[in-house]
Parts: C-alpha cells; structure tokens; sequence
C-alpha cells in the first residue's frame, strides 16, 4: 500500500513539474504573465525595425501597441488608402512601449501615432482597483509626455482598452481606465481618444463572434468592424483638422 503511495506521489509531483515548466517556457516564449522577464523582446521588436526601413517611412500612420495590432497582419491591405506601419508586439506593456521608442518610433518622425495599451499593464498589479487605475494612469501620464516632447509635432490617437470575453474579470477595470484615459485627452490638444467598448460589449453581453478562441484576440470581422466604425473615422478626422494629406496614399 505504502509503495503505490509512494507511486501517485511520484507521478503527482511529476505532472505538476511538468506543468511548471511548460508555464515558464511558454511564458518566456510568448512575452507572457510572471515569467515574461524571461522573454527576449528583441526577437520581436528587430524584425519590425527591419521590416520598415526608417530612412524611407517617414512622416507616415504608426501603430504602436499590443497584440490586437500585432495580429492584424492585414493592416496594411485592409488601410490600404493610408500610410501605416504596423509596429506593434505582443505582450507589450506600457514600459515597453517607452523601452522600444527609440529603435520603433523616434526614428520615424510619424505624423499621426496609434496607440492601443489593455490589459497588460494592469494584470499583475497588486491592490484595489482604484490604486491600480491611478498606478496606470501615473505611469501612462508620463509616457505620453515623454512620447510628446520627442515627437512634438506628432498626432496621437489612443484606443479604448478592448472589453474582451476571455478577460471579463478585468472589464470593470477596463472601463475606469478607459474613462481616466478619455479625460487625459481632452486636455491635450495633441491627442485624441477613441471609445470601442460598445464594439464588443454592450448590455452586458459580449460580441464573442468578433474574437478568435481564446476571446482575447480580434478575428479578420473583429478587426474590420474597429477599422470602419472607430480607425477610418478618426483618422479621416485628424488628416483633416490638422492638413496632414501626405500621410494618404
């Protein structure tokens, strides 16, 4: 009796290894939860810089921000009458946004910038949360002066935070943050804000047809219904109060 025990304690504590390891290499591969340390970020962000060439992009539409960009890798056909770049990476928190500046975005001069920031930066924050609200917005506060003070004469367009059915236990927090985002831009003439909640959650139900799997991620629907309801709109609006036509094609 002791030996077969002994046998699922064995067996037991293996699986749970296993599981372990698989946790921090996926997590180490893919940029994600407590083991993304271990991500090497250069692996993703290298081949952006090499896939735009920054002596001939400039002055063009950036798109700068997480995996809801990164996987749209139809942007550029799909915002065909625009000059855009995809430079987005999956993953990406806001510290990384500011950490690949100078190699993703400086180096471009871009006229108009689109940023979209969620849930990764708020994920592993401990607290209430309105504390992790006001960590957020301190740190995103300082990241678009930042961003401003090198790129001075850059527009930029900030999205919503995406209400995702594979994270309905962070809506509520979305939804504060979205809010304190929409009044930091109001008060900066540079910057404009795009609200998208209801494109994906509305009455308390979410429009899982609009995500992929794992109810994170836009599918190709997803991904035109935010261009022709929320991106066209703004970017036609911003060309035109700001007389910036040579980004269009």
């Amino acid at each position: 009796m002791k030996k077969c025990v002994k046998i699922v304690i064995a067996v037991v504590a293996a699986l749970f290894v296993a599981c372990l390891l698989g946790l921090i290499i996926t997590g180490a591969k893919i940029g994600w939860g407590p083991f993304s340390s271990l991500y090497n970020w250069d692996s993703e962000v290298d081949p952006i810089a090499e896939k735009y060439d920054a002596e001939e992009r400039q002055g063009e539409i950036i798109f700068y921000g997480a995996s809801n960009f990164r996987l749209w890798t139809e942007m550029e056909n799909d915002l065909s009458e625009y000059k855009v770049q995809n430079h987005a990476f999956g993953g990406s928190t806001d510290k990384l946004l500011v950490k690949y500046a100078d190699k993703l975005l400086y180096p471009y001069n871009p006229k108009i910038v689109f940023f979209q920031t969620g849930s990764n930066d708020y994920v592993s924050l401990s607290g209430t949360d309105e504390e992790k609200v006001k960590a957020c917005m301190e740190y995103k506060a300082q990241m678009f002066d930042e961003f401003h003070r090198r790129l001075p004469d850059a527009k930029f367009v900030v999205m919503s935070g995406l209400l995702l059915p594979g994270r309905s236990e962070y809506t509520e927090i979305t939804q504060m943050i979205n809010d304190e985002l929409e009044k930091y831009c109001s008060i900066k003439d540079y910057m404009y804000f795009v609200n998208a909640e209801d494109m994906t959650y509305k009455d308390g139900e979410y429009r899982t047809d609009l995500f992929i799997k794992d109810g994170i991620h836009l599918n190709h629907a997803g991904q035109l219904k935010w261009r022709d309801e929320y991106i066209r709109p703004i970017l036609d609006r911003v060309i035109g109060e700001n007389g910036i036509e040579d980004v269009l094609r």
